[in-house]
């Protein structure tokens, strides 16, 4: 091993020299190989000493604090610093300073060959200052790690923020949950209640009912038995009667005397005829003619009248005088005279709420419907019923006179329409094709073809003389409660239980225009003569004006305390009358 000293630093380098392991001798020879031996082994001991001598030395000499390093240092190498000239060429090509680079070079280079640099005493450069600029990079890179994970925290507090909301909500949400699910568990135990309340009276309904159908098949059978008995009893007595006419003698006045009721045999005789119906080509006074829209945006309620003891259900107006007619739930129809409102007549007759009501075209006669599934014609001069027909099996919701006051059809729950002959007292026809209750009934003006509005949607045209339906309407949502021709035939309006208001072009077989009055349910519609003012009435109190020609709602006129179930305007188009729940008829102008 070889010491190097450096005075002026005290600075120790010791360099390690292998031995190689073939310097052992195998065998001695001779003399002078021991000899040579002996040399090499004191050799060794003064290495031995050399060594414990710069530890002595090492040991003696000021420690300092090294800096510490990731990476060991390899036995044997010094770290020497960075020198002056070697920290100005990294700092000019740093900073892209080539020329003075080169300038620095060149100067540098010619003061060494002239030994005027004097570089022993320049010194090293510190390591605190690439400590430092390890620093500023490192620095620089935890500064962009800290927007980056700035712009995380923000995103974080964001999606955190949104999150919270959500947990907010939702657990709102499950708190109204939880109420209606109480809420419906107490309905279900309180429906469950009534469930085996009723049961009981079910049970109890059942039996009287089976045993109502009993006796009612019993009676039938009886009734049939006493017919046939009947008959019986009628061919033996006209047997008998041609035997005493034959014995009578010829031109005496006692064969002209009847046995049997005259008035049965007339109404016999009368049901045997029937009328037939009116030509198809009559004409219609007003399809040519323009008739100009009454204004009544500036209309108002002018008078109320307690017309009934309960809700009136329809009314109808006089073909040519200013009278009304009304039909309540009290059983009872009454004749007003308008605008005084001075009671004219009052029929009695019906065992159950009177549903409609319509005027004769000549104005002599009256036919009401009810909800003991009856229809009754009145007669004004005699004051009293003239025909009562009971051919319908569930409660009829409407009567219609035709433009000749011959035929009447009618509109009932059965699902069913049908056409009465007046002068033979028969059905001439009964119309089948709804599979739901027909709730209104209008004829066409000077036709004879009339329109159903029924509780399955749709709008139907019937033909009288063939029974057949001549063409149906889609389009309604819901129930429709009324529909009513133009006075020129050639439109139909209809209104439905959500307040939709729709104009059907009849030609074309579709529709021309809607309104939207709901949600309320709109239970009646007039038509001015002009055919383009709808008046409408519904179940939140309210009448409104739609103008079909601007499509645009004109006016509302309020009053009524309860639902509107009939409206319509007078015949010279002056006043508009609407009867309610509330037991009352008004007049607006």
């Amino acid at each position: 091993m070889s010491k190097a000293e450096d005075s002026s630093n005290n600075f120790f380098v010791i360099e390690p020299i292998e031995m190689s392991s073939e310097s052992e001798p195998e065998e001695l020879e001779d003399l002078d190989d021991l000899n040579d031996i002996k040399h090499e082994e004191d050799n060794l001991n003064d290495l031995d000493q050399m060594i414990t001598d710069v530890k002595k030395e090492g040991d003696q000499m000021p420690k300092s604090n090294p800096i510490k390093t990731d990476k060991p240092k390899p036995p044997g190498i010094v770290e020497r610093m960075e020198v002056v000239d070697d920290f100005i060429r990294n700092f000019l090509i740093k900073n892209q300073m080539n020329r003075s680079l080169e300038v620095f070079q060149q100067e540098w280079y010619e003061l060494s060959q002239k030994g005027k640099l004097a570089t022993d005493g320049m010194g090293e450069v510190p390591d605190v200052y690439i400590q430092n600029e390890k620093l500023k990079e490192e620095l620089k890179y935890l500064r962009g790690e800290l927007d980056k994970a700035k712009i995380v925290a923000e995103n974080a507090k964001s999606t955190y923020d949104k999150l919270r909301k959500e947990r907010d909500f939702h657990k709102m949400h499950h708190h109204r949950v939880q109420q209606e699910k109480r809420k419906l568990n107490h309905d279900i135990d309180k429906l469950k209640g009534l469930h085996l309340q009723y049961e009981t009276k079910y049970e109890e309904l059942s039996q009287k009912y089976s045993h109502a159908m009993k006796e009612k098949m019993l009676l039938k059978l009886e009734r049939d038995r006493l017919v046939a008995k009947n008959d019986a009893l009628q061919r033996s007595l006209q047997n008998v009667e041609e035997k005493i006419n034959k014995e009578k003698e010829p031109g005496s006045p006692t064969d002209k005397l009847p046995l049997v009721d005259t008035k049965a045999n007339t109404k016999k005789a009368q049901t045997k005829n029937n009328t037939p119906f009116p030509p198809d080509d009559r004409p219609n006074p007003y399809a040519g003619t323009q008739i100009e829209p009454q204004n009544y945006r500036n209309a108002i309620l002018n008078k109320t009248y307690k017309g009934h003891m309960m809700a009136i259900s329809s009314m109808d107006m006089h073909p040519k005088k200013s009278i009304v007619a009304t039909a309540s739930d009290d059983f009872t129809w009454k004749i007003w005279t308008l605008p005084q409102g001075e009671l004219i007549m009052s029929g009695e007759g019906h065992k159950d709420w009177v549903s409609g009501i319509h005027f004769h075209p000549k104005g002599s006669h009256l036919v009401t419907s009810s909800g003991d599934c009856t229809i009754k014609v009145w007669d004004f001069i005699n004051a009293s019923c003239n025909h009562t027909f009971k051919d319908h099996i569930q409660p009829v919701w409407g009567v219609k006179f035709n433009d000749t006051g011959e035929f009447i059809v009618s509109a009932s729950m059965d699902h069913t329409c049908k056409v009465f002959d007046l002068a033979s007292g028969k059905t001439r026809h009964t119309f089948r094709g709804h599979v739901d209750s027909v709730n209104h009934v209008s004829f066409q003006p000077f036709s004879n073809v009339f329109t159903s509005a029924s509780a399955d949607k749709t709008i139907s045209l019937w033909d009288i003389r063939s029974g057949l339906c001549v063409q149906t309407f889609y389009g309604h949502l819901n129930s429709v409660n009324h529909a009513t021709f133009s006075l020129k035939g050639d439109s139909i309006a209809s209104c439905d239980a959500d307040g939709i208001i729709k104009m059907w072009d009849v030609r074309m077989v579709k529709g021309r225009s809607q309104f939207d009055a709901g949600p309320y349910s709109a239970n009646s519609i007039a038509l001015d003569k002009s055919g383009t003012i709808l008046l409408v009435g519904s179940d939140d109190q309210q009448i409104r004006l739609y103008n079909e020609t601007t499509q645009k709602q004109e006016h509302t006129l309020k009053g009524h305390e309860d639902a509107v179930q009939d409206v319509a305007f007078d015949y010279n188009s002056k006043m508009i009358i609407s009867c309610g729940s509330d037991a009352t008829f008004r007049i607006y102008q």
